[in-house]
């Protein structure tokens, strides 16, 4: 009996032994499972940083989108090694792969030594089709813009049509409201389909003050510029500005132009940009018209 007795407990001894290993083993496998999730997490945050920072060189720099991408990955702690960068789409979206290799700590003990993660992420150029803020009071009409084309954004007085010169009344209509908008930027959000009132008459001290408090505090120019120049001005594209005095419009697109300057002449004010291709914050549509302002979205 007293054999049979330290037989079980003997049993009972060995089931506990295998037991806590299944146990300790499953811990162990756990721990690292849950350490490659956290690695896979700040891979994939890396890939969808590095994408998005590198689709604001585009469409115009695919090379500087992919440098500009790898520069990404090491800023978060990865080699640029790990990564495989491809411009895709016409050169408005930009794949970032990473595939890195993760040492197991505790699972070794089981026979696992490593395991290898691969995320990815894309990034696609669409164009806008609303802007949230910083719309600038002048619209141009629609039509096919060229890199570095100059663009008149206010007539001179004379050039208009039957008293439009180009501005519109954001928010309110008046000097007053003009002329902040000028200088701020509209606040609220436009779309486009979105009718909007022109502003008619020629407004010049309003025009030439507002543009000119801009200019005096950004040196910027056309070849060198930042991307929150103040002399990057948002202009709704519209269906057209051949109007009777105030009148309405619709909201076709949207434009980036870099502020050149404005001229006074006999009294009366001009504006004049220059054509860019920008990417900005905004809703996009691959319906929509592309007007050179375009918006981001991550769709890996």
């Amino acid at each position: 009996m007293k054999k049979l007795l330290n037989e079980q407990k003997g049993s009972a001894l060995i089931i506990v032994v295998i037991g806590m290993t299944v146990l300790m083993g499953f811990v162990t496998l756990v721990t690292d499972i849950g350490l490659a999730f956290i690695e896979e997490n700040k891979l994939k945050n890396t890939a969808d940083a590095a994408a998005l920072a590198g689709a604001l060189e585009l469409p115009s720099s695919p090379v500087k989108a992919k440098e500009t991408a790898l520069e990404y990955v090491e800023k978060n702690g990865f080699p640029r090694e790990i990564a495989s960068i491809t411009v895709t789409d016409s050169n408005h979206g930009i794949q970032v792969a990473l595939k890195n290799r993760m040492d197991y700590i505790f699972a070794r003990v089981l026979g696992y030594t490593d395991t290898e993660i691969d995320v990815a992420s894309k990034a696609l150029l669409g164009s806008v089709t609303e802007v949230y803020e910083g719309i600038r009071p002048f619209a141009v009409e629609q039509q096919q813009f060229t890199y570095g084309q100059q663009v008149i954004l206010k007539e001179n007085s004379g050039d208009g049509y039957h008293g439009n010169y180009g501005a519109i009344a954001l928010g309110g209509t008046g000097a007053n409201a003009y002329k902040k908008n000028i200088i701020n930027g509209y606040e609220a959000c436009l779309k486009v389909g979105d009718i909007i009132d022109t502003e008619p008459g020629n407004m010049a001290g309003p025009t030439i003050s507002g543009v000119y408090s801009i200019i005096s505090g950004d040196c910027s120019t056309f070849d060198n510029y930042s991307p929150d120049s103040k002399r990057l001005w948002t202009i709704p594209v519209v269906d057209s500005l051949q109007n009777h005095g105030r009148s309405t419009v619709e909201i076709v697109g949207f434009a980036l132009f870099f502020l050149e300057g404005a001229d006074k002449k006999a009294g009366k004010a001009e504006i004049t940009g220059r054509f860019i291709e920008f990417v900005t914050n905004g809703d996009i549509s691959e319906s929509q018209n592309n007007y050179g302002l375009y918006g981001l979205k991550l769709i890996q």
